[in-house]
C-alpha cells in the first residue's frame, strides 16, 4: 500500500491535481479507520449500503454496477433524475457514469481544494448520499443547517401538537 505523505498532499495547488489524487486513491488503503484500521475509500462507501443518509434519512446504495448508468437515457428509465434544491432536475455524474441519487458518498467536511493534506483523513470525512452531497456543495456550515432545521421542524411539531392553552 503506498503511503501518502500529508506534506505531498499540502503542496497540491491545482483543481485537476487533487481530483487525480482523489481518484487515484479510491481503492487504497488511505483512511485511518479508528475500528477497522486503514481501509480504503470504497470500503468505507461500501460500508454504509442500506444505512440512512445523516442528512435526508432516505437509504444509501452502493455498488456501480448496481446502481450506476452508462448512458443519460438508461439513468432516466432507472429514475435517477430527482430535483435539487434550486428546482432543476438533474441526474448524478462522475466522469460519464450516471448515478443514483442516493447512492453512497464520501463528503470532506473541510473542502479538499482547501486543504488536500486532510484528503483522507478520517475525521475530515463524512457519508451522505449524493443527492445530499450535491446540496451542500462547499458549504461547510451544511451540516449545522441541518440540524437547525431539524430542531426547528420539532419545535413547530410540538407547537401543533400540544398548542398553547
Amino acid at each position: 500500500m503506498p503511503k501518502l505523505n500529508p506534506s505531498e498532499l499540502s503542496a497540491l495547488y491545482k483543481s485537476c491535481d487533487i481530483s487525480e489524487t482523489w481518484s487515484a486513491g479510491q481503492s487504497s488503503k488511505l483512511i485511518n479507520h479508528p475500528h477497522y484500521g486503514y481501509i480504503s475509500p470504497n470500503k468505507f462507501r461500501s460500508m454504509h449500503h442500506g444505512k440512512p443518509c445523516p442528512f435526508c434519512g432516505q437509504h444509501m446504495v452502493h455498488g456501480q454496477h448496481t446502481y450506476s448508468a452508462s448512458t443519460k437515457k438508461e439513468a432516466i428509465n432507472k429514475g435517477y433524475e430527482y430535483t435539487n434544491q434550486d428546482g432543476d432536475v438533474v441526474i448524478a455524474q462522475a466522469g460519464k457514469r450516471y448515478f443514483h441519487p442516493h447512492y453512497v458518498t464520501l463528503d470532506h467536511r473541510v473542502n479538499k481544494a482547501r486543504c488536500p493534506e486532510q484528503m483522507f483523513e478520517y475525521e475530515n470525512l463524512q457519508i451522505m448520499c449524493w443527492k445530499c452531497n450535491n446540496n451542500k456543495g462547499d458549504n461547510n456550515a451544511y451540516e449545522l443547517e441541518q440540524s437547525f432545521d431539524f430542531v426547528k421542524e420539532i419545535g413547530k411539531d410540538t407547537i401543533n401538537k400540544y398548542p398553547l392553552l
